[in-house]
């Protein structure tokens, strides 16, 4: 690992970089946003002050009062350390943008640790194209810009294996305190990386050889790192150990029996949610190039991981975490965020894959299949900007294609475009409905309007505006009713597909349509 391939990836991530910082403002908030913007408030022991609630209408479960959930502490205190400073303090960037500045910077964090990772372990050329890989990944690209959870987990996650990789290969004390410490903050980060060390036990144990060596280190390592990661969490929590031993009850219930669609038809998480879920989430939403060279690179790795342990460190990277989906009762929603640590293997066997493609053809060919697939990548990103994480590739038809029969913009983040065409049309004073989200959407609202946000109902608004989360529609009361009797007056869409719509109450309803989706809810009392 040279100096020189260490500078080149640094300059890709810093323009990575700066291209995210140009278009920070096309984003806005997610739904989760206050349960974690308070959270860290409360960790940073910042007020919670009426001018952050005032008018916004909150909604069970109230984020008022979650805020010692065992989320990673970390992972709500840095999105409030750049709000804070950027917002509240230096006054240069917007209340979201300053907010989402961590998440964009642990985002490229993440991007060059893991081309570390690869330069490091396979050499500059499949790092080049693991990097390229994972930046260009639509659903990566976009959540670097409102996942305070998952794109974090997924930097911590990575660095982690990464140096616990290094301990084993080098043995030395610096690697072995650099490794504890890399754990504790990825499982204070998220608790998705106390696989990590599942993983580097399942590696070792396939690969007896490795404890030859100064073996005692990398056994301190499994003693110390979860030690290291209890007593980082401790500093955080009055009570860490309930909240510790609160973990498994929390996370089994806080998605319990929420709606899933897939491929047309209704689940509910935590129930019955079938257990290819992921593996078929992520065929359908990685670009066919990465998908192709993904394939290539696990046959690859499956003929030779006896030979070449690092080739089932990768497969243990990207399986081991979906494990756990086999299980029905396991809760999983929104497309791959859950189990977003795995799109880094999935890019790095991607990379293998499309280096030992390379060396089988001319150069001649290399290079055009090259510069066709970044082209590809590129107007991917281009094409579903600012709307990256409702990507779905040609498998499924595209988005087109994927309307109907999956969740489109389950995070709410095409309704601050909905809100400012709102700001822009409405009357003084107007009446304004936000179906879903609404403590979020509602801080782009103009002034003059948020005293009446939510306040009459749909009929009873002058405007109302309904996110295309269709898994929903039955659970936010007669939501699907109002969407079928009514012409949106603008939509905000993507490739033609909408993923929220603006309804104007002066204009009369229409002859109820048929529903474009098949099926109703499952998951709660039937009330329509």
């Amino acid at each position: 690992m040279t100096k020189k391939f260490v500078g080149i990836g640094f300059v890709l991530a810093a323009l990575l970089l700066v291209v995210h910082l140009r278009i920070l403002n096309d984003y806005g908030l997610t739904w989760d946003f206050h349960h974690h913007f308070f959270a860290g408030m409360h960790l940073v022991g910042q007020p919670i002050t009426p001018a952050l609630t005032a008018n916004l209408p909150f909604t069970e479960p109230d984020p008022r009062g979650t805020y010692k959930l065992p989320f990673g502490p970390l992972m709500t205190i840095a999105p409030v350390v750049t709000y804070l400073v950027f917002f509240k303090w230096l006054m240069v960037l917007t209340f979201d943008n300053a907010y989402n500045l961590a998440i964009v910077l642990s985002g490229i964090a993440g991007v060059f640790f893991f081309y570390l990772f690869l330069l490091e372990a396979f050499g500059f050329t499949t790092a080049l194209a693991g990097l390229a890989f994972l930046a260009l990944l639509p659903r990566y690209f976009g959540d670097l810009h409102n996942n305070m959870k998952d794109v974090p987990q997924g930097a911590a996650f990575t660095l982690a294996l990464w140096l616990f990789w290094r301990l084993v290969r080098h043995r030395r004390l610096k690697d072995l305190i650099l490794a504890i410490a890399a754990f504790a903050v990825a499982c204070n980060t998220k608790v998705n990386t106390m696989i990590v060390p599942v993983i580097a036990g399942a590696w070792l144990f396939l690969h007896k050889k490795f404890e030859a060596r100064n073996r005692i280190r990398i056994y301190v390592y499994f003693l110390l790192a979860p030690l290291a990661a209890f007593l980082l969490w401790s500093l955080f929590w009055e009570h860490p150990i309930q909240q510790l031993l609160y973990i498994p009850q929390f996370f089994r219930d806080n998605t319990q029996n929420i709606e899933v669609l897939l491929a047309g038809h209704w689940y509910c998480s935590g129930m019955n949610v079938p257990w290819w879920y992921p593996l078929w989430y992520l065929a359908i939403t990685t670009p066919l190039p990465i998908l192709l060279f993904f394939l290539i690179g696990l046959m690859s790795l499956m003929s030779q991981m006896r030979q070449k342990p690092l080739f089932s460190l990768l497969l243990l990277w990207f399986f081991l975490p979906l494990v756990r989906y086999v299980y029905p009762a396991m809760g999983v929603i929104d497309g791959i965020r859950h189990f977003e640590e795995v799109v880094f293997p999935l890019a790095a066997i991607a990379a293998i894959g499309a280096v030992r493609l390379a060396g089988l053809l001319p150069k001649g060919l290399v290079s055009l299949i090259g510069l066709i697939s970044l082209v590809s990548l590129m107007g991917n990103i281009v094409a579903y900007h600012p709307y990256q994480i409702v990507y779905y590739n040609e498998l499924v038809g595209g988005v087109a294609g994927a309307f109907g029969k999956y969740d489109l913009d389950y995070w709410g983040v095409s309704q601050k475009e909905a809100v400012a065409w709102v700001n822009t049309h409405a009357a003084k004073n107007a009446k304004v409905y936000i179906a879903m989200a609404a403590d979020v959407a509602g801080m782009y609202l103009r002034p003059d309007l948020l005293p009446n946000l939510n306040h009459f109902g749909y009929d009873g608004s002058d405007y109302v505006i309904l996110l295309n989360r269709q898994s929903f529609l039955y659970r936010y009361f007669y939501a699907f009713d109002y969407l079928l009797t009514h012409q949106p007056i603008h939509t905000v869409s993507v490739h033609g597909v909408p993923l929220t719509w603006i309804f104007d109450n002066r204009v009369a309803k229409t002859p109820r349509q048929a529903p474009w989706w098949t099926g109703e809810d499952p998951c709660i009392k039937k009330y329509w």
